[in-house]
């Protein structure tokens, strides 16, 4: 009898172990399915409207153009994009923009992350051309409040010149914009993304470039724009894409 108890007993033993074995096997499949990542390129046809009245455009603010995301190695992302505005300025009341930005984005753990980037902008108006270096850095958080998302805190460097010199004329002063830029964007199904973005900058009116003494009146702006992606995934998966993974995408 005690022979048998024994052997009952042991066998409950070994069949518990095997049930918490299974299990911590399942948690850790689980676990490594969560950084099985899609790496495939994703193209984004991208609009924004909004309001920049307080950046010295006519309301309302849009957009359109192409961007790419290139996720590498799960934890690095190289993205580029383009936009055409027809945004008219209010002291010229015609203007169109054009702008092309270049970030990379590297992620310390599955949620946070630092990006740096340079956005390159052009404005013609009936008055005058413009064109100006937009630097930034800051960083990237994955959430999942309304979905799978990503909140993007940066701030604009300013950049270009203010003053003439007796070997360097100029005819445009630098607005030397700077300031806080914020943007959340979340994915709704697989195909579109949808978001807010705003900014909070500081910038300068035009002057006399040639009278350094001359002080300049400066502002601060703040923008509020809407956003919308249609998105694309470019070739085919790869083996970062298992069957039946529970988060197969690196957004």
């Amino acid at each position: 009898m005690i022979t048998v108890t024994t052997q009952n007993a042991v066998m409950t033993e070994l069949r518990i172990v095997a049930l918490v074995f299974t299990f911590l096997v399942s948690c850790q499949a689980a676990r490594s399915q969560t950084i099985f990542s899609d790496d495939r390129p994703r193209l984004l046809l991208d609009s924004q409207v909004g309001s920049e009245t307080a950046l010295g455009y006519k309301f309302p603010s849009l957009s359109v153009g192409p961007s790419f995301e290139i996720p590498i190695k799960n934890r690095f992302e190289l993205q580029a994009g383009a936009s055409y505005s027809p945004d008219k300025k209010l002291i010229t009341n015609d203007g169109r923009v054009v702008d092309v930005t270049a970030s990379a984005v590297g992620f310390v753990n599955q949620r946070i992350g630092f990006t740096a980037g340079v956005e390159r902008g052009w404005l013609w108006t009936s008055e005058f051309d413009k064109k100006a270096l937009f630097p930034s850095a800051g960083i990237v958080l994955r959430n999942d409040y309304f979905g799978p998302g990503r909140f993007y805190l940066s701030y604009v460097l300013p950049t270009g010149r203010a003053w003439a010199t007796t070997n360097d004329p100029l005819t445009l002063q630098s607005n030397r914009l700077q300031g806080i830029t914020i943007r959340q964007e979340t994915r709704s199904r697989s195909h579109m993304r949808w978001g807010v973005e705003s900014g909070l900058y500081r910038f300068c009116d035009e002057g006399n470039p040639n009278d350094p003494q001359a002080s300049r009146r400066c502002h601060l702006g703040i923008s509020a724009l809407a956003t919308f992606s249609f998105e694309f995934h470019l070739g085919s998966k790869s083996r970062f894409s298992a069957p039946g993974a529970i988060d197969t995408d690196d957004f």
